[in-house]
């Protein structure tokens, strides 16, 4: 049975092992730093991480800032104030395809609402169809895909901003 929380501090070590073991691919961006950045920002609670839970295996995370608190990247888009910026969605392969990711996504809209948001943000490889369908699936629209060359090395190189509204 599907279960989810907000990670515990005991967690983040192996969560921080799970985002690069189940994230790393062509399409994700995970360079060492940044990933040992973002779990100092979740130690410290500036971020926060939502994890799926079958049983008590982890099968799923999500990482998501402060409402405001997003990169420089997306500031053409969105009135930073009331938006929340989704940095992670892994899950673990044996249940890709299973909707977790978007599960997940959806719950992060409930909470990032309860936050005084408007808006959720996010961005992908252009040809991760995985993580399309994801997003599509928690209701994400795209804004815009652009050449990313410092980001993304694989295939197009392109990256895709999708917001989902949080008015309705």
């Amino acid at each position: 049975m599907l279960t989810t929380h907000f990670a515990l501090a005991d967690e983040l070590d192996y969560l921080q092992k799970f985002l690069v073991d189940q994230g790393t691919n062509q399409w994700n961006y995970l360079p060492e730093d940044g990933v040992k950045q973002q779990f100092k920002r979740l130690d410290v609670g500036a971020d926060f991480c939502l994890v799926a839970k079958d049983g008590e295996d982890i099968i799923g995370m999500a990482i998501y800032c402060q409402p405001g608190d997003i990169p420089d990247l997306f500031d053409h888009y969105v009135d930073r104030n009331d938006v929340v910026y989704v940095a992670e969605v892994v899950v673990h392969a044996q249940w890709s395809g299973n909707g977790i990711g978007s599960t997940l996504l959806k719950q992060i809209a409930i909470k990032a609402k309860e936050l005084g948001a408007h808006e959720l943000i996010i961005d992908r490889h252009e040809q991760n169809l995985a993580s399309a369908g994801m997003m599509e699936k928690a209701g994400f629209t795209e804004l815009d895909c652009f050449a990313d060359p410092k980001r993304r090395h694989a295939g197009s190189r392109k990256t895709s901003i999708l917001s989902l509204s949080l008015n309705t």
